[in-house]
């Protein structure tokens, strides 16, 4: 992809130590042959209501690791994957940007615009991408042509989520600023902005339904907003450290968070309740991804480890560890999960038995 240059780099190394808490991270680097899954004990969960289908989580107890990417030598700060599952976009600290095949590893494109990619985000019809970066700009590219369609400026500070709505008409953006922006993908139109977080925001995501936005802070809130309405956002308190990630399940009826309080928890979107809290990790969990169907959940933490936890009973399927992941991601067609680590690497594992 041919970033154009930016006039002034910006690189904030204070997103480091707020995103990537570095407890219990090893001095030395271990390579993607040494990343072997391997199965943990269940944790005792706070409830055991059974809230979707469970599945056949067999599958899931056995990753095969198919390859490792190399990006650069920085720290994996961003992973999506396209709409139908062909697709990776990975961005790092140097302000590396890559696109590979997802089940190739063929490189597709790769760029660099000089600062920091903090979030992308594919469109639903897969045809463009959104990034937010650390000069506070909110950009859209064109992946066929592979050029810039439009900036959106209105941000202050760095731009930490970037996200597109269901039908694929608007782009909402959140950041250090402790603002949510709408904004009109045709027009470039700025259509609402949401204030009342009292601290940076680090993640954002639409419900399913295009009906709510849903964002987390650094200061241990989460807040639910109903789009077309002028009540005030729902809170949702029980953290006591920041929030890192929020996530809808596909279903739109729960809302998943991670926190740097080691867990990570299933809220219950009606009734606001706990219907899990995830228990395992040793440290703050940066990063969350739903499989496509919903009954899958991984976690990925600086105690250098990717959980995967079936949603419906709160089991801890599997645990993946010997290198410091950051970041993770589960296929929409739940084929594959996706991890970048803090030396540059991403890892594609295929899930054994779903070819």
């Amino acid at each position: 992809m041919n970033f154009p240059p930016k006039f002034c780099k910006n690189l904030i190394f204070l997103a480091i130590a707020l995103l990537f808490p570095l407890a219990g991270c090893s001095s030395s680097q271990t390579t993607s042959e040494n990343l072997q899954p391997k199965t943990s004990a269940v944790e005792e969960q706070e409830s055991s209501t059974t809230v979707l289908t469970a599945s056949n989580a067999s599958p899931w107890k056995k990753l095969q690791l198919l390859r490792s990417l190399d990006l650069d030598l920085t720290t994996i700060i961003s992973i999506a994957i396209s709409p139908d599952s062909k697709t990776i976009a990975v961005s790092s600290f140097s302000g590396e940007v890559k696109l590979w095949e997802l089940e190739s590893g063929k490189l597709i494109d790769s760029g660099n615009i000089d600062t920091e990619i903090r979030s992308i985000s594919f469109s639903p019809d897969g045809k463009t991408i959104a990034t937010g970066d650390a000069d506070s700009n909110v950009k859209l590219w064109d992946l066929e042509n592979a050029e810039l369609l439009q900036t959106f400026e209105g941000h202050k500070l760095v731009v930490e989520s970037v996200a597109y709505s269901p039908d694929g008409k608007t782009l909402a953006s959140g950041g250090w600023d402790k603002k949510i922006k709408l904004w009109s993908i045709e027009t470039g139109e700025l259509l609402q902005t949401l204030e009342g977080n009292r601290d940076m925001i680090t993640a954002i995501a639409y419900s399913p339904d295009g009906q709510f936005i849903v964002n987390s802070s650094y200061d241990g809130s989460i807040k639910l907003w109903q789009l077309k309405s002028s009540a005030p956002p729902r809170n949702f308190a029980g953290h006591f450290q920041p929030v890192y990630k929020v996530r809808f399940t596909p279903n739109g009826e729960m809302i998943a968070s991670s926190s740097g309080d080691k867990t990570v928890r299933l809220w219950e979107l009606s009734s606001g309740r706990v219907v899990h809290s995830f228990t395992g990790h040793t440290d703050a969990v940066t990063d969350i991804d739903f499989s496509g169907d919903g009954q899958i959940l991984a976690s990925t933490s600086s105690d250098q480890t990717v959980k995967i936890w079936n949603v419906a009973t709160g089991e801890l399927i599997n645990s993946l560890s010997g290198n410091f992941f950051t970041k993770v991601a589960i296929a929409p067609n739940n084929q594959f999960l996706v991890t970048g680590d803090q030396y540059g690497q991403v890892q594609v594992w295929q899930v054994e038995g779903l070819e």
